[in-house]
């Protein structure tokens, strides 16, 4: 598992502290299983509240060594279930509330990263939607967001000068970190407060929270489940991949012919999902679906490296970038995402023991907020965090094999021929919309 996080370009530009957390086997206030943004900000809003309370933290590898040290770099307000859909399910005062504290979440994840003692690459330079095609720019002008603009052809290549760039949509609500180097500063700020971070430490644990490590008990007041995609092999949620690629730093003559001077981050409007950032040391560093699912929704480190997805990945770079033809990428990884039926996160609560994920790519900022919500929960605050849509929510499980591995697997082959449809016709994708049924 180490060796799949240490191909990722932000592991290799961070420093990995040693921690000395002490003793495991005596009784803890709160046990949290999972070293990553989910477990780490609810041990970080604990303390906020409560600055006695004695936590430890149990990662079966190195902390941030799963989805949260080699994600896109992301922090946005995104969230991966529609408002329309929401209002099925709970009102508009609720809808509104998360919206609210996603935006706000951004904006607490840049105050931590700026009293960091270590840099994080934070800033707040909003998303670009960029669109190739017209049925692309039409897409984007139905699925457009409250907070969202409309950009022209002028507009958008004063942004960024993606070769057939037609428009583009722009979210101010995104900021653009380095995954790794933004968790590791988040966990030794806990072990300087008195958190116990053991790593490599693997932990079972029943489904009425009871955790054992090397087959004793630990004892603990309150137990959280942090573990996202690692909660595997089950019908209640998939792993999903998402690989990635960065190129070299890239010269200043690259930058002043493409632009993204404000770093934001950005991606095309395809039906098969990209997304893409300019890092802190001038790469570009960029990631994408289309890894296959796995039988049994059974996690593997061998899909984290398919060279077929990570070959297709530099191919678009460079039609975005017909520069980079003469440039490196330097590094290629991937990680898994946790998927519920209904693309809906979430988050259970039974007064003693916690679980939460299914954040569908979404969940730099989300878990932030969802840790928040957990912390909440908790302590027992009546709080608005503590009753936010993922609260409680409970989706179907997903359909018994084969019908899972078909479904998921004919998805994805789906979207990729959607796309191909798309510049082929040059009219919106018929398949598209069989994918929207599908799912």
């Amino acid at each position: 598992m180490g060796n799949q996080a240490e191909a990722s370009v932000w592991w290799s530009s961070a420093q990995h502290p040693t921690f000395t957390p002490g003793d495991l086997y005596r009784n803890w206030d709160v046990l949290i299983v999972g070293g990553g943004f989910s477990g780490m900000w609810t041990a970080h809003h604990l303390l906020n509240s409560s600055p006695d309370l004695e936590i430890a933290i149990l990662e079966a590898h190195e902390v941030g060594s799963g989805a949260s040290g080699r994600n896109g770099g992301w922090a946005s307000a995104l969230y991966p279930v529609d408002d329309e859909t929401l209002a099925k399910h709970v009102s508009a005062q609720s809808i509104s509330d998360l919206h609210a504290q996603l935006e706000k979440s951004i904006d607490e994840i840049g105050q931590f990263a700026l009293s960091s003692e270590d840099s994080v690459a934070f800033v707040k330079s909003g998303s670009l939607t960029v669109a190739r095609s017209k049925p692309q720019l039409e897409r984007i002008k139905q699925g457009l967001l409250p907070r969202e603009s409309i950009l022209n052809k002028e507009e958008t290549l004063a942004r960024i000068r993606m070769s057939h760039a037609i428009g583009a949509s722009f979210n101010p609500d995104c900021a653009t970190i380095n995954p790794t180097q933004l968790v590791v500063a988040l966990a030794k700020s806990l072990a300087q407060r008195g958190v116990h971070i053991f790593e490599n430490t693997s932990a079972d644990i029943s489904k009425t929270g009871k955790v054992k490590v090397d087959g004793k008990s630990i004892d603990a007041r309150f137990v959280v489940r942090a573990t996202e995609a690692y909660h595997e092999r089950n019908r209640e949620q998939i792993p999903i991949y998402s690989l990635m690629i960065a190129t070299e730093p890239l010269p200043d003559e690259f930058w002043a012919k493409y632009g993204l001077d404000g770093r934001e981050t950005f991606h095309e409007n395809r039906h098969l999902v990209t997304y893409a950032q300019r890092t802190s040391d001038n790469r570009i560093a960029m990631g994408g679906r289309g890894a296959p699912y796995k039988w049994g929704s059974a996690r593997s480190n061998k899909s984290e490296q398919h060279k077929q997805i990570h070959k297709k990945l530099r191919k678009t770079a460079i039609q975005w970038f017909p520069e980079l033809k003469n440039h490196k990428f330097t590094h290629a990884w991937g990680g898994a995402v946790a998927i519920k039926r209904d693309w809906a996160p979430y988050l259970h609560w039974d007064g003693h023991f916690g679980s939460f994920g299914g954040y569908v790519g979404d969940g730099v900022t989300l878990s932030y907020l969802a840790a928040n919500s957990m912390a909440d929960l908790i302590l027992g605050k009546n709080s608005v965090r503590a009753s936010l849509p993922y609260v409680g929510w409970k989706s179907a499980k997903w359909e018994p094999e084969p019908l899972r591995w078909l479904g998921v697997n004919l998805g994805i082959k789906l979207s990729a021929i959607a796309d191909v449809e798309e510049r082929i016709t040059k009219r919106p994708s018929f398949v598209g919309k069989l994918i929207e049924k599908l799912f």
